[in-house]
């Protein structure tokens, strides 16, 4: 009888695999978002500090509070903007164009491996239904059993239909 574990083992992999893409680009963007927050908060500590005490000494403090947080901002926005892009690299986008390919080829295999099953199970509900109906009366159980043995298994038809034919009136 088929079996779509295999498959479906593969389809597991592919969708982790897919997963893991897309967890390491989450965290290559948090990573990012963090470093602008740090440089965020050492400019806020730091940088107001220092530029405050200098701007005051020259502008007076009003215009230095101002230029030191219209700067301030600006490193903030800078690092936020890098954090933000969308664009990947051609590496990147290639490797996760090849993993959406593999999930979609193990579930098409998935659909493909009960698409075959489910023709397996008609074709030998048909036969027995065919056998509590009393179609095939004139058949001996031995071919009637053959012959769903043979429904679901290709290896074992091959070796079972020859002697069916040979069997039939």
């Amino acid at each position: 009888m088929l079996d779509p574990t295999p498959n479906m083992r593969r389809l597991a992999e592919a969708e982790l695999q897919r997963a893991e893409l897309e967890a390491r680009r989450l965290a290559r963007r948090a990573g990012w978002i963090g470093i602008g927050l740090l440089f965020a908060g050492l400019a806020i500590t730091m940088l107001t500090l220092a530029g405050f005490l200098a701007l005051s000494e020259i502008y007076g403090y009003t215009w230095a509070a101002a230029i030191s947080g219209t700067a301030l901002v600006l490193l903030a926005l800078v690092s936020l903007v890098i954090a933000n892009q969308k664009h990947q690299g051609r590496a990147a986008q290639l490797e996760m164009q090849l993993a959406n390919r593999s999930v979609e080829d193990a579930r098409r295999e998935i659909r493909r491996d009960f698409d075959i099953i489910e023709k397996r199970l008609d074709e030998l509900s048909m036969g027995l239904l065919g056998l509590f109906k009393g179609s095939t009366s004139n058949l001996p159980i031995l071919t009637l059993i053959l012959g769903a043995v043979a429904a679901l298994s290709p290896a074992l038809r091959q070796i079972i239909m020859p002697f069916l034919k040979r069997t039939e009136p």
